[in-house]
């Protein structure tokens, strides 16, 4: 059962390592995840040989610091999409690095931090649940703070990343009970329930493991695609930065999608990562003016800008190149924003 298991994981750490997504870091430590998992529980096939606690071992017991880390950093990575990790964050690495150094062959003893991280010990075990419960505690308290702060934002929707994020961990502190379980009644009177509870947990991690591949089967946005709403919530803490007009007037500038004349208020409000109804309060109230209005404000100028650069095109050519389907709808734009038609515009240009 434990090679089914690591055969999934390591089938699914590969899946989401080469798949190419619009969010591939939390899909990379994902991957990480299942692939330190995969590592562990290759100790159920060889952790009877005589070199169980040899230099294979000690890095064996080292990797198992890192999965909670990394487990960590894919919930964080998921929530917030322009999360980075930075320099401080190596401080997450230090069990790891602790645990090669205490338990590495011939390094000798290290007192009371040998005992901690140390194999096998009452206070290693200890010490294992501590590190495994703080980081669900702040997974659970992210997974909080972000589900408020999209309510907030998002009144009476519903995001299937949180919704997922959320299922991963009730799945994984299930998991987790149910192997504390069976490691406190080991040595008490009930430790009759110790191979019923050893063959349940093995059977849960594979149960969660093949939900993980099915997920990745039946909903596959899940893993390739971003939850656009997601991207206008900063991490915590930092700098929201330019108001929510100005960066909507920057992508639409920078990209010039006032040129697709195809451009619509839904796909406006995908592409900067809003709602319809939030990308037109915004222009009422911020700017004054409706959705057409404020698109063809910048087709008017760039439609100005060809008048002046290209004398010999055509009117007909010129609407086209500056975003507008006909000529009825440019005169009436260009009128309403500079007081005269397009040719007499033109013909303005021509007498100076």
């Amino acid at each position: 059962m434990s090679i089914l298991i690591g055969f999934v994981c390591l089938l699914l750490s590969g899946f989401l390592f080469a798949l190419p997504s619009p969010r591939k870091q939390p899909n990379l430590f994902l991957a990480g995840f299942l692939a330190l998992t995969a590592i562990e529980l290759t100790v159920w096939l060889w952790g009877a040989s005589d070199y169980i606690w040899t230099w294979q071992s000690t890095i064996w017991l080292a990797l198992g610091k890192l999965q909670m880390p990394v487990f960590f950093f894919f919930f964080v990575a998921s929530c917030y999409s322009d999360f980075r990790l930075r320099m401080i964050d190596l401080v997450h690495g230090i069990p790891f690095a602790l645990t090669l150094l205490v338990n590495w062959p011939g390094l000798g003893s290290f007192g009371f931090l040998g005992d901690l991280l140390a194999p096998g010990g009452r206070v290693s075990w200890i010490t294992s649940q501590l590190i495994y419960f703080g980081y669900l505690t702040a997974i659970l308290l992210l997974l909080w703070r972000f589900r408020r702060r999209f309510q907030q934002q998002h009144s009476g929707a519903r995001s299937e990343v949180l919704l997922w994020l959320t299922q991963l961990a009730a799945a994984s502190l299930f998991a987790r009970l149910v192997i504390l379980s069976r490691d406190l009644l080991a040595d008490t009177v009930a430790g009759w329930a110790v191979p019923s509870l050893q063959i349940f947990g093995a059977l849960l991690a594979l149960g969660i493991t093949s939900w993980i591949a099915l997920k990745s089967l039946l909903q596959p946005h899940l893993f390739r695609d971003v939850d656009r709403r997601l991207l206008r919530l900063p991490i915590a803490g930092q700098p929201v930065g330019s108001s929510q007009l100005e960066s909507l007037r920057v992508r639409v500038e920078s990209e010039q999608v006032y040129l697709d004349p195809d451009l619509n208020l839904e796909r406006l409000a995908f592409l900067v990562a809003m709602t319809p109804r939030e990308v037109s309060e915004l222009l009422n109230q911020s700017a004054g003016m409706h959705f057409f209005d404020f698109i063809n404000g910048y087709r008017v100028r760039h439609a100005q800008d060809l008048l002046e650069r290209y004398p010999q095109h055509t009117i007909l050519q010129i609407l086209t190149d500056s975003g507008f389907n006909s000529k009825s709808s440019f005169n009436t734009a260009f009128k309403k924003q500079t007081g005269m038609t397009p040719s007499a515009y033109r013909s303005k240009l021509t007498s100076r």
